[in-house]
């Protein structure tokens, strides 16, 4: 008789089901090589290159900080905005090693490394879903090349956890995963990041199957996220009243749209086309969404209808958690404000949209149509992207680093206790001991 385990022990398998085999060495060498494309893409891109010498946001004026001022261990327990960092203050504890001058270089290059094994784990991960090759390698470096993830969110540490969420997913659905790094993995991914806990019944249902190293420590962090955020204390970005038709509009911009287009290209599209470019964007999703729920097996279909969910979920919380009038589409910017928002939500729905490409079988009428879909979209995203490169504002024109670093020495020098190092966003700053700045 078939007891209840064996019989959940079943459905999980058939919904994350187990590659056929491991990668080979060839495939190794040649995820190595994408890894080592993939950083150096982010680093020397021109936003990427700008990078190098220009230290985002909280990298600075909390984690670089808090490194220099408390003890390593309350540093990484320590919550900001209403969660743990653990992973952006660990690296942090690493780039304050350095000499100050290498901070924002440090910070850009850990940032770029960790982002590209995020798409390592997307490729390796997505092998039990997607039977193309190319597919799996499309799907991977859009982590990479995505226009929305390469400006506001572009080698910082402060918006990595974008990432790592859509990396948590991977890693949970890879049940053939290399156990003790990919552990260590979600693990940090978990106290990283405020919204894991949309994974949670993916690792549950990974409980139901042997190997179960991942989704215990992937659980674990989970459980430690949440005792802090229940304690720690979150200021709010503002206390305007949310909009829910604004939030539909915004949604509907910021994933779909923005998916296709990037988010710079917005502001001239939905002024100009107005809600025509989201009905085209949604068509576009739509077709080999609806194509993957009807020709892939349990697992992707499964996936396609996860993966869409989550693009919601994501984009819907961010909005009503954060809500503030700049949000709003009728901003001159329309969807810039928070442009954060858009990469883990674009990420899922092009997992739900290239399942749907992949499982499309041959010489059936249907594959005409998502042929026509696979173009719209290939062509879509490769214009985004070269357009986006050639975006004068995703580059940082504040003060760099070097020479933030060089005032901070000249105030300590003409009699400062402490300096003042300015950092990007304009306006932004910290304040260390003088003996900090080396001086």
């Amino acid at each position: 008789m078939t007891t209840t385990t064996e019989r959940g022990r079943t459905l999980a398998d058939g919904v994350i089901p187990l590659p056929a085999d491991p990668p080979h060495e060839r495939a190794w060498l040649g995820m190595t090589a994408a890894y080592l494309a993939s950083v150096a893409f982010l680093l020397l891109i021109p936003a990427g290159w700008a990078r190098l010498d220009h230290l985002w946001a909280e990298d600075g004026a909390r984690f670089t900080v808090d490194a220099l001022s408390l003890p390593a261990l309350h540093n990484l327990v320590t919550p900001y905005g209403g969660y743990l960092h653990t992973l952006p203050r660990l690296v942090a504890e690493l780039v304050t090693l350095l000499p100050i001058e290498w901070t924002a270089a440090g910070f850009a290059i850990i940032a770029a490394m960790l982002r590209a094994l995020v798409a390592l784990i997307a490729f390796a991960g997505s092998k039990s879903y997607l039977r193309s090759t190319p597919w799996r390698f499309a799907l991977a470096a859009l982590v990479i090349v995505l226009p929305a993830g390469n400006s506001e969110t572009l080698n910082n540490m402060s918006n990595l956890h974008w990432f790592l969420l859509y990396g948590a997913f991977w890693a949970l659905l890879w049940r053939n995963a290399p156990r003790v790094p990919v552990a260590i993995f979600v693990f940090l991914a978990a106290v990283s990041s405020p919204l894991v806990f949309i994974l949670a019944p993916i690792a549950l249902v990974r409980l139901l199957q042997q190997r179960k190293e991942v989704p215990l420590t992937f659980l674990a962090g989970l459980a430690v996220q949440a005792v802090v955020m229940v304690f720690a204390s979150r200021n709010a970005y503002s206390h305007d009243e949310v909009d829910p038709v604004q939030v539909l509009l915004a949604s509907l911009l910021r994933v779909p749209v923005v998916a296709f287009t990037g988010s710079e290209r917005v502001s001239e599209f939905y002024p100009a086309h107005g809600n025509l470019v989201i009905l085209l964007a949604l068509l576009v999703a739509a077709v080999p969404m609806a194509a993957g729920l009807r020709f892939a097996d349990r697992a992707g279909r499964t996936l396609v209808l996860v993966a869409a969910a989550y693009s919601v979920i994501v984009i819907v919380a961010c909005l009503v958690l954060n809500w503030a009038q700049v949000l709003q589409v009728q901003t001159p910017d329309v969807v810039m404000a928070g442009q954060r928002y858009s990469i883990a939500p674009c990420l899922f729905l092009f997992t739900a949209i290239f399942v749907g490409l992949d499982a499309t079988p041959a010489r059936t009428w249907e594959r005409a149509v998502v042929a026509g879909s696979r173009y719209l979209v290939g062509i879509a995203v490769v214009v985004s992207v070269f357009g986006h490169l050639r975006e004068p504002d995703t580059v940082l024109k504040g003060v760099p680093w070097d020479e933030s670093v060089a005032r901070a020495r000249a105030q300590c020098a003409a009699g400062a206790a402490d300096a003042r190092l300015e950092h990007e966003p304009k306006d932004w700053f910290f304040i260390v001991p003088c003996r900090s700045v080396g001086r």
